[in-house]
């Protein structure tokens, strides 16, 4: 329902677009042309193409903005995925020892911890892939 409505608002965005240029066109001929009956149909068939375009130049600009923020996104998911394979890589021969030669306290502390860090992945993913936080290299920790 949500993505429907999203494609709805981009093309009434696009036709308003055009009607705006059609508009435009039509007001500048009107106050700056003579009045020529003979080249009115002609003159509105003119600026009904031009908004015509406008549409389509209008959509275009939406999909390429798509493009870019799926790619986007898709980069920081697999930044995200990067770093999820190297923590666990880390994490799981120490567990591993853990839970075959670790007593109950240390086996309970090795679950713990290997689950608070499951959950701060899961957190990060979250965040990365519906952009509430920007990880980029120019942000310094306070």
């Amino acid at each position: 329902m949500q993505v429907q409505r999203k494609k709805e608002n981009k093309v009434l965005k696009a036709i308003a677009a055009g009607i705006l240029v059609w508009l435009a066109s039509s007001a500048a001929q009107f106050a700056l042309i003579p009045m020529d009956l003979t080249l009115l149909a002609r003159r509105m068939i003119a600026n009904s193409i031009g908004g015509l375009v406008a549409v389509i130049v209008t959509l275009a600009i939406q999909l390429r903005q798509e493009e870019v923020h799926y790619n986007a996104a898709m980069e920081r998911a697999a930044i995200v995925a990067e770093l999820n394979h190297h923590i666990r890589n880390a994490i799981f021969p120490m567990h591993i020892v853990v839970q075959r030669l670790g007593d109950a306290d240390a086996k309970k502390i090795a679950d713990d911890a290997v689950e608070r860090i499951n959950i701060a992945l899961r957190e990060a993913t979250t965040d990365a892939l519906s952009h509430r936080v920007e990880y980029s290299a120019d942000e310094t920790p306070a």
